[in-house]
């Protein structure tokens, strides 16, 4: 067999996992065991200078109710020691910084429910630092009509890198696994299901920690909320700290959320800040 018909025949029982709910706590030894066996790791990076990001929190899942957010600490990820569930990009007692760069997607990614205060924060790039990126990008659409930019930019860059390399089993695997890790980023999952997102998790460790020996600051991937069509990022903690602060705050309760007969959510705002007291929230 040849390298790229290898490299397909060992990631094939694990396409199983990734349809929706299809892993389970039990699955987890096994597949960081069968893991091991595949060490090919590479993507696209680039440098990109990212301005502004945005975030949604919902108050109560801070808190623990329906009232203001004061300090900003909770504004932004959670201590690792208070990670008790995989995400997307993240591995059990792993932190990283979700945002997004539009409310509309960070809404969707929530999904908050009727009558929930929810905050959106802006964070503003203070120093003039160029992100290392890593894009997931393979997928750019579900529906063949509506397509991710990022993910059309990135294509058209990573065609023409591929171009460069004569080899072409060496062309045809780092296409194959390129399109894997993207396969895991783009899963739908059960939301009651935490471990279903441990394949995503899995390889966005190892982009961050393995490729280009550690250097990987950000991964932007598409929102599946959003069919792919808009974008997440996802930072190191200590980037995010180093690089970004806060804007501003604006505070609302939901008044409408997506149904028959409305695609979207609707807010009525309640509060607004762009001042802070070290570690408050002037409101």
């Amino acid at each position: 067999m040849l390298g790229h018909e290898i490299l397909l025949q060992k990631l094939l029982p694990l396409r199983h996992f990734l349809t929706k709910n299809s892993i389970n706590e039990g699955n987890i030894e096994w597949l960081k065991k069968y893991l091991e066996g595949i060490t090919l790791l590479t993507s696209l990076t680039y440098k990109e200078k990212i301005e502004t990001i945005k975030r949604v929190t919902i108050n109560s899942n801070i808190l623990g109710s329906n009232t203001r957010i004061t300090e900003i600490k909770h504004l932004k990820y959670p201590p690792k020691e208070f990670v008790k569930k995989f995400g997307r990009a993240n591995k059990i007692e792993e932190s990283v910084l979700y945002a997004t760069f539009d409310p509309i997607t960070a809404l969707s990614e929530m999904r908050p429910k009727l009558g929930d205060l929810i905050t959106i924060s802006t964070w503003k790039l203070k120093t003039n630092y160029y992100l290392t990126v890593t894009p997931i990008f393979k997928n750019s659409t579900k529906n063949g009509e509506v397509h991710n930019g990022m993910s059309l930019r990135a294509g058209i860059e990573y065609n023409n890198l591929l171009k460069q390399y004569h080899d072409e089993q060496l062309r045809k695997q780092l296409d194959i696994i390129i399109q894997f890790i993207t396969d895991c980023f783009n899963k739908e999952v059960e939301d009651s299901n935490h471990f279903d997102y441990f394949l995503s998790s899995h390889y966005a460790n190892r982009i961050f920690w393995e490729l280009q020996n550690g250097e990987i600051d950000a991964i932007l991937y598409p929102s599946v909320r959003q069919s792919l069509t808009l974008t997440n990022i996802a930072i190191k903690p200590t980037i995010f700290d180093e690089n970004y602060s806060l804007e501003q705050v604006d505070e609302s309760i939901i008044t409408q959320i997506p149904n028959r007969t409305s695609s979207g959510w609707f807010m009525s705002g309640t509060g607004y800040s762009k001042t802070f007291d070290e570690n408050l929230i002037k409101w």
